[in-house]
Parts: structure tokens; C-alpha cells; sequence
């Protein structure tokens, strides 16, 4: 039998069928680095945090374009990629919320987010097992982007001046954050009303 053999194009598809979930699992193994940075945070830190967060929302996105593009999605990336999002996001929040001394966003904030996540999630696997399919809504989408902006802002937290402008981030990233959080109740409620029209009109 002859020794198969990969060509350059071939190597190339290989890879890119593979880059979607390996992206995910490392969006998922660079939180500790990220908690950690966060427990006894410095200003270098904060910025090192920021940057972490910022590289693997890219890779959020970057994944499900490599998956679109080799037609590489699975049924392992579909269930891992948005739990990586969660924990990377809950993670995120939690540990704002847990800075020593000074914790930059309100644990009550903390938690209506998380719970209106859980509440949604749980909706949503329900239907799926009756067979019906949510799909996000534009407003959940707008909701995700502005919690992904408010975050880098409160990670950075200090004030630095850019460009001769001083730039209050924590001031800018709590107002992302409450216009998420609007955005994050309304659509839950929302999703909860779509769910219960579905499973009245059965």
C-alpha cells in the first residue's frame, strides 16, 4: 500500500478544520492566568489582564470564522465554544467584583447577570430537548458586545491619558456595563415571553 502523503493545501485544511476547537480550549485554559492576575491586582497587571480578555474574545470570533470557513463545525465546538464564552465572561465578573479593597463592579450587578445567563440557558436547553430551536435575538447580541467592551474598561480601571484626553475607564466601563445589564434583563425577560408562547401554542 503506499504511504499517503499530505500536500501543502491539504496540511492547510487539516489544520483549519482543527484551529476552531483548539482556539476554544485555549480560550478556556488562559482564565486561570487571567483569575490569577486579578487576585492582588497592579496597574501592569490590570493591563496584562485587559490584554488576555481582549485576545480571547478575538479568538471567539476568529474560531467560528475558521469553522464557517472549512465547514469544520462539530458538535464539540458547538458545545464547547459558548461555554467557553461563559466562563470566560463569569470569570471575568466574578473576580471584578471580588478585587480586594476596591471591587470595581457591584456583586448585585454580578449577580443578576449571571442568574439572567443560568435562567436563559436552562430555558433554552429545555426547548432544545422538545425540539425547538431559540436562536439568539439581535438585542441578546447587542447585549453580549456591550458587556465584551464594558469589561476591558473595568479591567484597565485607571485613569490614563490618551492622545492629550484623560480617559476615566472604570467610569466608561460601568456605563457599558449598566447599558448590558438593561439589555440583559430585557432579554431575558423576552426570551421567557417567546418560550412560553411556544410551549402555550403546543
Amino acid at each position: 500500500m503506499a504511504e499517503q502523503t499530505f500536500d501543502e493545501s491539504q496540511w492547510s485544511t487539516w489544520l483549519g478544520r482543527r484551529a476552531p476547537n483548539f482556539l476554544t480550549i485555549l480560550r478556556i485554559l488562559v482564565v486561570p492566568v487571567f483569575v490569577v492576575l486579578l487576585i492582588d491586582p497592579t496597574p501592569v497587571g490590570n493591563v496584562w489582564a485587559c490584554i488576555i480578555f481582549v485576545a480571547a474574545s478575538i479568538t471567539d470570533w476568529l474560531d467560528g470564522h475558521l469553522a464557517r470557513i472549512y465547514n469544520a463545525e462539530s458538535i464539540t465546538g458547538k458545545l464547547l465554544d459558548p461555554l467557553a464564552d461563559k466562563i470566560l465572561v463569569m470569570s471575568a465578573l466574578v473576580m471584578l467584583a471580588a478585587v480586594p479593597i476596591d471591587p470595581r463592579v457591584p456583586a448585585w450587578i454580578v449577580v443578576v447577570l449571571l442568574a439572567r445567563e443560568m435562567v436563559v440557558t436552562g430555558l433554552r436547553s429545555i426547548a432544545a430537548a422538545q425540539g425547538i430551536v431559540v436562536a439568539a435575538t439581535s438585542w441578546a447580541k447587542h447585549k453580549t458586545a456591550w458587556t465584551m467592551i464594558a469589561i476591558p474598561f473595568l479591567l484597565v480601571h485607571t485613569p490614563y491619558e490618551i492622545g492629550g484626553v484623560l480617559i476615566d475607564f472604570h467610569a466608561c466601563g460601568m456605563t457599558f456595563l449598566y447599558v448590558a445589564l438593561i439589555l440583559s434583563v430585557g432579554t431575558g425577560f423576552h426570551y421567557g415571553y417567546l418560550l412560553r408562547r411556544i410551549w402555550t401554542e403546543e
